[in-house]
């Protein structure tokens, strides 16, 4: 349209009011793609119009009012919608790239948030594609009104027209991305982004001060108060889903653009295929035989996965499954511990805890297992298999194999792998001897669903000393109790070995441990407090 046409458009519809940009995008229509065209006007009121011209809606609207949209969902984001889609713009390009980019920000901190909600201390672990921004923010919006699909036809894989306009959309979004980037809301990894690990930390650090909100957006009462902008916003969602109109259906699928980094390289999340299937999909197994061994008791939820093929043994997998909270056994947990440490129930929790930690505590340097896959949908961690056994196993089963020499050492060094663990500033929470595994020469620590950046340092040493207390005579546990002590002052702090003198941690630990031979273990601590 010429610039005598934008002046003649302005002796009606909204007035005289001087057009800013006018802009084009491509819908369909019974099968045929058509442009549909928006005018914004430098009107001050939030006006706006619907009409029909060549088949084809062309929107009329202020400039104040799509800034509005854009920036607060003053009109739940039909009108801001249009600046999702690989635009034309035929005027006032300036205007236009400020309302994408007003539009876009507001969608990446939505979006990040959201991430950040479904997969909580783990979302520092995801990376994401911009096209999952883009998914993550339209799928509701279509489940809920469908008929938009006419705008994002071109999203079918199918579509005609779907790499080019993919790539123009795309493009814009990244550059929203980028921006978020410097800004530290994310972190740009090899063309994906990743929620910064502080604004992670500062979310579940601000979990206990959640404030309620409505269950309203408040623009929406703004829109009401303005009859102008009220009755042009109802004209448009009714413009939407007139009879003739084709219903688009597009399979939007987020996920298959969300990855997490495991040890054997990028998984998407969207897998949802049975665990055995993704894991020969996930690590390009072919001609193998898989063998399941059930680990401990029926309340327990962890399994050794043995790979074979030809040759013999392969690969040993090491799985957790995640139990609801109504486990019996965390359920009675909780309401006996509840007092000194409050235990994570939730397991998509849990699991987000345990896939941060272990690569909290990887990173620095920490014997920990590597994550080899990630099954949310079934809430299943899978790890590599140690080859080893537990401190609890050593002190029980292997004492006599192993020789007191031996078994003295690797005792010393649990109480100073934990002491170097609360000096990296995290605390295990369910800190038992079962989770310190020996594979010589190495200790490596297990089982971190309840780990905390924050937390009772003396809790975790108490644990790991009285709990001991349950498998062994008095005389025994009371060595034990020396020796993961000296330990832990070899490298921590003297005030956290004092701390677990609290006779509170012993009444917790009596459903455990009886009180005659946690009297016993607590003396070994003080004589060794006193040494």
């Amino acid at each position: 349209m010429s610039r005598a046409g934008w002046r003649a458009l302005g002796a009606e519809g909204l007035g005289s009011y001087k057009i800013v940009a006018v802009l084009d995008y491509p819908v369909k229509k019974g099968g045929e793609e058509l442009r549909e065209r928006i005018t914004l006007r430098d009107s001050p009121y939030a006006e706006l119009e619907t009409s029909y011209s060549d088949r084809c809606k062309e929107i009329t609207a202020s400039y104040t009012l799509m800034h509005r949209d854009a920036s607060s969902s003053m009109l739940g984001d039909n009108l801001a919608l249009r600046l999702l889609t690989p635009l034309n713009i035929h005027h006032g390009e300036d205007k236009v790239k400020h309302l994408q980019s007003l539009y876009l920000r507001r969608i990446t901190r939505a979006v990040s948030d959201q991430v950040i909600n479904d997969y909580e201390l783990a979302a520092t672990n995801i990376r994401l594609h911009p096209l999952f921004f883009l998914l993550q923010w339209l799928k509701p919006k279509l489940a809920l009104m469908p008929s938009l699909a006419r705008l994002f036809w071109w999203l079918d894989p199918t579509a005609k027209e779907y790499e080019k306009y993919l790539v123009q959309v795309v493009s814009v979004m990244q550059e929203a991305l980028r921006e978020a980037a410097r800004g530290d809301l994310l972190v740009e990894i090899e063309g994906l982004y990743s929620v910064n690990p502080s604004k992670v930390l500062q979310r579940r650090l601000a979990r206990t001060n959640l404030r309620v909100k409505l269950p309203f957006n408040s623009q929406v009462v703004r829109v009401i108060r303005e009859p102008r902008a009220a009755l042009g916003a109802l004209r448009l969602i009714l413009s939407e889903v007139q009879i003739d109109e084709t219903a688009w259906q597009i399979d939007l699928n987020p996920e298959a653009w969300a990855f997490i980094q495991t040890a054997r390289g990028l998984q998407p999340l969207s897998s949802d295929a049975p665990l055995i299937e993704a894991l020969k999909e996930h690590l390009s197994l072919t001609g193998v035989e898989f063998r399941i061994d059930k680990r401990g008791s029926i309340l327990n939820s962890t399994y050794i996965i043995r790979v074979y093929d030809d040759s013999g043994l392969k690969d040993s997998l090491f799985v957790k499954k995640y139990f609801s909270w109504t486990d019996i056994k965390w359920l009675a947990t909780k309401l006996w511990v509840m007092p000194m440490r409050n235990f994570y129930l939730s397991p998509a929790t849990r699991m987000s805890n345990e896939i941060y930690f272990l690569n909290y505590l990887g990173e620095r340097g920490f014997k920990v297992p590597h994550i080899v896959y990630v099954s949310w949908a079934a809430r299943a961690l899978v790890e590599n298999a140690l080859d080893g056994f537990n401190l609890t196993e050593a002190w029980t089963k292997n004492r006599e194999r192993l020789g007191n020499v031996d078994l003295e050492k690797y005792t010393i060094d649990v109480g100073r792998t934990l002491a170097k663990v609360h000096r990296a500033g995290v605390v295990v929470g369910d800190c038992k001897s079962d989770n310190f595994i020996v594979s010589p020469p190495s200790i490596w620590l297990v089982d971190l669903e309840q780990a905390a950046l924050k937390g009772s340092q003396s809790w975790d040493l108490a644990e790991l000393i009285l709990y001991m207390g349950h498998y062994l005579e008095p005389d025994k546990a009371e060595r034990y109790a020396s020796l993961v002590t000296i330990g832990y002052l070899s490298e921590g702090s003297i005030e956290v070995v004092e701390g677990i003198l609290d006779g509170r941690f012993q009444l917790t630990m009596l459903p455990w441990t009886p009180i005659w031979t946690q009297a016993w273990m607590i003396r070994a601590v003080e004589r060794e407090l006193r040494r």
